[in-house]
């Protein structure tokens, strides 16, 4: 390999004089150069993301080769290296990529105090284990080391060493819910050793069963434990003593089985379970049979590495019991979580004395994607059959299964204590014991060997791996707790003073109220029903087919210009218009017209109207509530049946062209009783449009306290109101419109007149063009257009048509027929602007009212005591809260408290990475508080 400029890159070989320099905190040398190059390649500098990721390495010295005092000030041109971001995935970061609010970050991490932050390994451990101990990894990805293995890889004594502290190493309760490491070196000479339960899962059995291999799915891997909404944090037990760590964790683990009963019965010494009941038998009388939440250890002492890690239970494949199978696929389940997590660093142990192919974590790790985020550590080396060695040495060269941080291997022997553990260890991997002797052939690999090595390596790859995301955590936790102080903004806390909140709020609304019905966008909205309403009323006009019977008819309709003329036929010698009339040569044809068909969108050109709000346009039918009724108008008469209405009604000797009034008034009172039901939706969409005003009015003045019981109780209140005066106002109208329908009343004879001239002109001339066709005076084609739609030239024009051959045509035999038409539809013209009239006037002098004035105020008086005094209780009870609301703003605080400690927690890395050295406060959890108060 070579840089750019062609010179050579010198590797130094194991055992070189580099070595005897190297810091104990740095990581060891890769196995052989193909890996060097990519998987191992490490600086001292942890990779920050401001070294950019395009540089080869150059000739300056390597941090392996130039060792640096700490009183060293002046800046050193150190080598650069190529690094791929997420533990050798081949993907390069860049430093945009690590945040997505850029402006944020360069005024945090961009800043040059973080240009040094990788030479702070312990700060960076530190801090990472302060947000992984408050829970916000829902919040932003953290970096973290997770052990996995198979049950009897050894994974427990290799915990052990880890941790540096004699662990339970049994297949009993430790291997039933995933624990987490936090190691934090002190200056202090007291060792200590804090246990908490992390329950991100709460415990719901079934009732009358045991959880089922079926009841295990995708969306409820951990039956019967489902997930909560916030962590919490209860703090175990305290100890000082190493001795006493494997009774206070067994201890822990029991009492995270037993989700429903008070933790505080299983301390050891102090509860009454654990003093009253051995230990084994309260293992073995667990509610559960296994946990998904976390059993967390934070051990402080001298000479500890500053790490964490999780340590899951081992998976398996058969259960001691038939009935515990479905655990077999949830610990499958919560490994597989873990594994998924893409900041996660793996360490998978697996033993020497057994083919790692058959290594049940391996098939997960593999199936995850994962294998690139892995660490690999073959555990029992000193029980490593002969004849298996160039396996392990394959492994080792990444010949086979080649996994991305490499392999390491330990050995730890069982029965031992921690220091005589180590101290043999490093005997035996120098081949310096007896029995059983480590292989020569591993000599190459002896810088990848022993706890104590995996252990920088470990330290250095989180560190790196911390200062990487440092940047994107800092964002997500800032924009979290944003979104989290807006929504509590809206969930404000009781008042002092409730009695004067409570009067203030509802004063504000009564006021809003007002103010909203005599506004512009009410009166809009009103008046637009108005005409909506008119328009209907108008539309539903009684039509009229002015046929003679048995011939075809012109049906004329408001959209179309033209009447619409179906195919001709001859007339028979029956038909009333060739009656005295002498048949001309030519083939005679006869229109019959349905009149006037047409919907009058635009009132007729003369027609009285007295209302503001009234007039019916184009537009109003657009959208319109009322257009279901718009059809109730059509055949409402026809010429041949008003004859026979009237030849029923006419008493005997009764002349033939005198009209019975009681043939007028029924026609008359059947075309407004068709009324009824456009004057209930009317009615229903006015209410509508005042419960609109009012919530509106509502969210201005109370919107704030929403989630209280004063917004519910004033909105029914309201709601209460508005149906109270809406049925009061419905009888009003519904006696206005009995009073149309009761029988016939004409006050304004004028207007009648006027209305009736009108409908008769529109009648007649229809009903002459038909008759003019039938005889064929005129062209069968003659388009009937209404007359509204049609340009003066064609009014001219038709005048004179009809002038000229009107003369010839006989006397119509229907007269009377037309006649009574136009009167029940020119009454009917004005008692609809009577009424519709009538309903606005009303509606605003009545019901609306009563909101624009005092009505509402004094209502909403009675129902909250808004200028009288009530017993305080009355106005606490209206500002409380429902429950759901209550336990939201807990949750929400609670997460806002673990945030806010967590950045407290980053940016104390930040100001401390210009410190030459760095001293920080731990985060620590009050046992007052199940979040716990931060002691910085």
């Amino acid at each position: 390999m070579t840089t750019r400029s062609g010179r050579p890159i010198k590797y130094e070989p194991v055992g070189s004089s580099t070595e005897s320099t190297r810091s104990s905190t740095m990581p060891p040398p890769s196995p052989s150069p193909k890996k060097r190059k990519i998987i191992h390649d490490y600086t001292p500098s942890l990779a920050t993301p401001s070294i950019a990721p395009t540089f080869d390495r150059s000739l300056a010295p390597s941090a392996e080769t130039y060792p640096r005092k700490d009183d060293d000030q002046e800046p050193m041109f150190m080598e650069m290296r190529r690094r791929p971001d997420n533990f050798g995935t081949g993907r390069h970061s860049t430093p945009s990529s690590q945040n997505a609010d850029a402006s944020f970050v360069q005024q945090s991490f961009a800043h040059p105090t973080f240009t040094d932050i990788g030479l702070k390994q312990k700060a960076c451990n530190d801090t990472l284990g302060d947000l992984q101990t408050l829970g916000v990894s829902h919040v932003a990805a953290l970096p973290e080391l997770v052990l996995v293995g198979d049950q009897s890889s050894g994974k427990s004594s290799l915990m052990s060493g880890l941790a540096r502290v004699n662990l339970p190493r049994s297949a009993g309760v430790c291997t039933r819910c995933p624990l987490h490491i936090r190691l934090i070196s002190s200056n202090l000479d007291r060792w200590s050793c804090t246990v908490s339960l992390q329950q991100d899962f709460d415990f719901q059995p079934f009732p009358d069963r045991k959880p089922r291999t079926s009841d295990v799915t995708r969306t409820n891997p951990f039956p019967p434990w489902v997930k909560m909404a916030h962590r919490e944090i209860k703090p175990f037990k305290t100890i000082f003593d190493p001795n006493e760590i494997e009774e206070v964790l067994r201890w822990a683990q029991i009492a995270i089985l037993n989700h429903n009963r008070s933790f505080e019965t299983f301390v050891p010494n102090e509860g009454v379970v654990a003093k009253d009941t051995p230990l084994d038998v309260a293992a073995r009388e667990t509610d559960a049979q296994f946990s998904p939440n976390i059993v967390a250890l934070e051990i402080k002492g001298p000479g500890l590495p500053d790490l964490s890690f999780y340590d899951l239970p081992g998976v398996f494949m058969s259960p001691e019991k038939e009935e515990d199978g479905y655990v077999v696929k949830v610990v499958r389940n919560l490994t597989l979580e873990y594994i998924r997590r893409e900041k996660a660093i793996i360490i998978w142990a697996f033993p020497m004395n057994v083919d790692s192919e058959n290594s049940i974590s391996l098939d997960i790790i593999r199936k995850s994607g994962a294998r690139d985020r892995t660490i690999g550590v073959m555990t029992k080396a000193d029980q490593l059959p002969t004849q298996t060695i160039p396996n392990w040495l394959a492994m080792f060269r990444g010949e086979k299964q080649e996994v991305g941080h490499g392999f390491f291997a330990t050995a730890r022997p069982p029965n031992q204590q921690l220091e005589d553990a180590t101290h043999w260890e490093k005997l035996f991997f120098n081949r310096e014991v007896g029995g059983n002797i480590w292989p020569s052939e591993f000599t190459e690999f002896s810088h990848r060997c022993g706890v104590e090595v995996l252990l920088n390596y470990l330290s250095c790859e989180l560190g790196a791996a911390f200062a990487r995301s440092l940047p994107s955590i800092k964002d997500m936790v800032n924009t979290r707790l944003k979104l989290i102080e807006r929504e509590l903004a809206s969930l404000p806390e009781l008042p002092r003073n409730v009695e004067h909140e409570v009067k203030k709020s509802l004063l504000q609304f009564l006021q809003d109220m007002k103010t909203a019905m005599k506004g512009t966008d009410f009166s809009s909205d009103w008046n637009t029903l108005n005409r909506q309403f008119e328009a209907c009323i108008t539309r539903i006009k009684p039509k009229c087919t002015v046929k003679d019977p048995d011939t075809q008819t012109i049906d004329i309709s408001s959209a179309d210009s033209e009447a619409a003329t179906p195919t001709p036929r001859r007339p028979r010698p029956s038909d009333s218009t060739m009656r005295n009339v002498t048949t001309p040569s030519r083939r005679q044809r006869q229109d019959v017209v349905t009149t006037p068909v047409k919907q009058e969108d635009v009132p007729m050109g003369g027609m009285s109207r007295a209302s503001s709000v009234i007039g019916a346009s184009g537009s109003d039918l657009q959208g319109s509530p009322f257009s279901e009724y718009f059809a109730l108008g059509r055949g409402a008469m026809d010429i041949k049946e008003i004859r026979n209405e009237i030849l029923r009604k006419k008493r005997p000797g009764m002349p033939r062209d005198l009209v019975p009034d009681e043939v007028r008034d029924t026609l008359c009172l059947k075309a407004v009783k068709k009324w009824s039901s456009p004057l209930e939706t009317y009615i229903k969409k006015t209410a509508e449009l005042l419960e609109k005003t009012a919530r509106i009015a509502l969210e201005q003045s109370l919107g704030g306290l929403r989630q209280r019981l004063i917004f519910r109780e004033c909105y029914h209140s309201l709601n209460r109101f508005i149906a109270q005066q809406v049925a009061s106002q419905q009888g009003r109208l519904m006696e206005m419109y009995n009073t149309e329908a009761y029988q016939t009343y004409v006050m304004n004879d004028d207007v009648f007149r006027h209305h009736k001239a009108q409908e008769l002109e529109q009648l007649n001339r229809i009903r002459s063009i038909v008759r003019l066709k039938a005889l064929t005076l005129i062209d069968w084609g003659y388009p009937t257009k209404l007359w509204e739609n049609m340009s003066e030239e064609e009014k001219v024009k038709e005048r004179k048509m009809l002038d000229a051959n009107l003369p010839k045509l006989p006397k119509d035999p229907y007269e009377t027929e037309i006649e009574v038409a136009g009167f029940v539809r020119g009454y009917y013209m004005m008692a609809a602007a009577r009424f519709v009239e009538g309903v606005a006037m009303n509606v605003n002098s009545t019901l609306l009212r009563t909101f624009r004035e005092n009505e509402l105020e004094t209502y909403m008086d009675d129902q909250f005591q808004i200028y009288g005094h009530a017993d305080p209780s009355f106005y606490s009870k209206l500002m409380e809260e429902d429950e759901n609301t209550a336990k939201r703003r807990v949750q929400l605080k609670a997460e806002l408290d673990k945030l806010v400690r967590a950045m407290h927690s980053i940016k104390q890395l930040e100001s401390s990475s210009s410190d030459t050295s760095v001293t920080r406060p731990y985060v620590t959890i009050d046992s007052d508080n199940e979040m716990g108060e931060g002691v910085l």
